[in-house]
């Protein structure tokens, strides 16, 4: 697969998704110079004295645990320019933030300003809950100016616009350095291959790093596949942060579970667990959770977003860094997502929740969760803040912004009927990684249910 340099990998996008995304505008906002930006103004620059008067409180709800210290931080700076304005945090679970939401959506409930997401966005429009923000901008004169294009597509529906961006995210191998200096192996670089076949220098690497209790690992003599104390790669039951990126770099679409290619992809997957014997069981890591276990000490690397820093930053006790994911039999390629910030359309203070919704997309917002560590930001004038505050930290986070360069890139299926579909795929994806199903029997699985759908 031929390298895309970052921007012009972005446009890969519309080519996977065409059908689920408003057509790119004729520039990037992200390919466009200094010169060319207007760097977009703050709530202070872009209000009247009459805006700064508006009073009220506004619940703003988001899954994103990891993200509270920095979102607060956002809200106290938003407090200055609006002290009238107060902001009621709210957090759910992922698994749970979404059915609170349609429950509350069905009740006329919902928070004033909610997270939005790309596979749910489709969702959240058709129900009417997003208010659109199109003619907000354009009666304010707001400026987007600045965030990358390709996250304002995404919420994007006939020319409108439903969420304002506020994020810009891809996945990488994270690993643990101090276990590879323990067993003296090589870090993982940009040289790491995977394939469905042999598994690669990607499965090489794992083997090496997967160690039993006598020091042995999977290529040495005496290994004791039953008493393992450290793997070389864990496998999670997850879409964006695992199986979909080795899907797309098998060459096949994330959305078509039964095609040869995915299936082999899949059962790549499964065999790192039972037949290489390179990663954890499934039950344990249900058990424990993916970020928890690598925390734990006891994996070598796992695949994951940049989202998960914050995270690992406050639970890992030992020296771990990141690199690009390995190349597969289609070339490197990678999810991306940016998170959106909505207007909830039966909001009872709305124009109080656009005012703290144009916050969420000003230069105040972007360059505060970036020097935070908290996200990438959309405005990609403060990727180097969120990669300068993880440099700070000991943790050398730029092969995600590198991911831009070198890989392929893709969004998630857009598609009507996401819950119920997520819903067949975990289920059944689940059965495949505990050794229940194989790979086809998976994929005929979720076409039937997805057939059901259509």
């Amino acid at each position: 697969m031929k390298k895309a340099t970052r921007f012009t990998a972005l446009a890969c996008t519309v080519l996977l998704v065409s059908s689920m995304l408003a057509a790119c505008g004729p520039k990037d906002a992200a390919e466009s110079g200094p010169e060319d930006q207007d760097t977009s103004q703050t709530a202070s620059e872009e209000s009247t004295g009459s805006e700064k008067d508006i009073e009220g409180s506004i619940r703003y709800f988001t899954w994103t645990e990891e993200q509270v210290d920095g979102i607060n931080e956002s809200i106290q700076a938003f407090n200055k320019e609006y002290p009238n304005i107060k902001v009621d945090l709210q957090t759910a679970p992922w698994d749970q933030y979404w059915s609170k939401m349609q429950t509350e959506i069905a009740g006329g409930t919902c928070a004033d300003v909610f997270m939005n997401q790309t596979w749910y966005f489709k969702t959240l429009q058709e129900s009417g809950a997003a208010e659109p923000l199109t003619p907000l901008i354009e009666r304010d004169g707001y400026s987007l100016e600045g965030h990358n294009q390709k996250v304002i597509d995404i919420y994007t529906e006939a020319d409108t616009l439903y969420a304002m961006p506020q994020d810009w995210d891809c996945e990488c191998i994270v690993y643990n350095k101090d276990l590879f200096d323990k067993y003296d192996v090589p870090y993982p670089d940009e040289t790491l291959q995977w394939n469905p076949t042999d598994g690669g220098s990607f499965l090489e690497l794992a083997q090496k790093m997967t160690i039993d209790k006598n020091g042995k690992n999977v290529t040495e003599e005496g290994f004791d596949p039953d008493n393992i104390v450290s793997y070389g790669f864990l496998v999670q039951n997850s879409n964006n942060a695992c199986y979909w990126n080795f899907i797309a770099m098998n060459g096949r679409d994330v959305n078509k579970y039964d095609d040869p290619k995915t299936v082999e992809a899949m059962q790549f997957l499964q065999d790192l667990m039972f037949k290489y014997k390179v990663a954890p069981q499934m039950a344990s890591v249900q058990s424990m959770g993916a970020d928890a276990m690598f925390a734990s000490g006891n994996v070598a690397m796992y695949t994951t977003g940049n989202w998960v820093l914050s995270t690992l930053g406050k639970t890992c006790g030992f020296d771990w860094q990141t690199a690009l994911l390995p190349e597969g039999p289609e070339g490197r390629c990678t999810l991306v997502n940016g998170i959106g910030q909505s207007v909830y359309s039966k909001s009872k203070n709305k124009e109080a929740a656009w005012e703290f919704v144009k916050w969420l997309g000003s230069d105040g917002h972007q360059e505060i969760m970036g020097s935070t560590g908290t996200v990438f930001p959309s405005k990609n004038d403060y990727w180097d803040n969120y990669i300068d505050y993880w440099a700070g930290k000991g943790v050398d986070a730029s092969p995600f912004r590198d991911m831009f360069d070198v890989a392929e890139v893709y969004t998630a299926p857009m598609v009507p009927h996401w819950n119920e579909k997520n819903a067949a795929i975990t289920k059944n994806v689940d059965l495949l990684l505990m050794d229940k199903i194989n790979a086809q029997e998976m994929g005929d699985a979720i076409a039937a249910e997805y057939a059901k759908l259509e």
